[in-house]
This record gives structure tokens, C-alpha cells and sequence, in this order.
């Protein structure tokens, strides 16, 4: 039983330090000149801290395995809450926000390749960030 234990807390520490692998940008600009010397798409998570579905991609979603490897590898991760600044209203209107959350995907110049609306399951959400990456090509 203590080995079991012993195994069970070793997983749930290595599951938490892969789930805050996730460097996430607050800078959209910044990580617009991020992604296009990486060669990367931004993958924009526009929320509120109100929105229960947002918290809920953050605790389930942002937190999988796959989707944090996906995310570190292939993507500049931003957050932006568009009720913190005009700035930041601004530019959720430009994606055309309607709801929260909100993810869009752009390339280094800003131009918009693909969108994700709603809350999805951390398999689904995977499997989107390759349709994204596919979209940029």
C-alpha cells in the first residue's frame, strides 16, 4: 500500500510540473513577435474570470499531458481578458468574440487561421491544435 501511495504521489507532482509547462504570454504583441521568429502560430485564450467553462479549460484541458506538450512545442500560448483593458476589448472584437472562452490561432502577422468556440474535452482540444497547425500551412 505505501509502494502504491509512493507511486500515486510521484505521478500526481510530474502531472502538475507538465501542466504548468504551459508558458503563457499576457503580451499579445510580444507574442505576436514571439511566434513569427519561432516560425509558431499564437494560440489566443480569450477569457473572463467570471466564466466558468474558461476555468474549467484551465483545470482540465490546459492541464492534459497532450495538450501541454502540443502547446509548448508547437505554439505561443496568450491570455488575454478582455475586461481588463480597452486594449484588450479591442482586439476580442477584432476576433470576433462572441462568448467566452474564446481560442483563436494566428500566425506570426495577426491574420487569423482558425478558432475554437466554447469549452471541449482535452482529447478533442488535441486533436484542434493539429487542425490548427494544418490551417497555417
Amino acid at each position: 500500500m505505501k509502494v502504491y501511495a509512493a507511486i500515486l504521489g510521484v505521478t500526481l507532482v510530474a502531472a502538475t510540473a507538465l501542466a504548468d509547462s504551459v508558458k503563457w504570454a499576457t503580451d499579445y504583441d510580444k507574442a505576436l513577435a514571439q511566434a513569427k521568429s519561432e516560425k509558431k502560430l499564437v494560440m489566443v485564450d480569450v477569457y473572463t474570470d467570471w466564466c466558468g467553462w474558461c476555468k474549467k479549460l484551465d483545470k482540465d484541458v490546459y492541464s492534459n499531458a497532450k495538450v501541454s506538450e502540443k502547446l509548448s512545442k508547437d505554439f505561443v500560448a496568450c491570455k488575454i481578458n478582455p475586461e481588463k483593458s480597452a486594449q484588450k476589448r479591442k482586439l476580442a472584437d477584432k476576433f470576433g468574440t462572441r462568448g467566452y472562452p474564446h481560442i483563436v490561432f494566428v500566425d506570426g502577422d495577426g491574420k487569423k487561421v482558425y478558432e475554437i468556440s466554447g469549452y471541449i474535452p482535452a482529447d478533442r482540444f488535441a486533436g484542434r491544435l493539429d487542425v490548427a497547425l494544418g490551417k497555417a500551412k
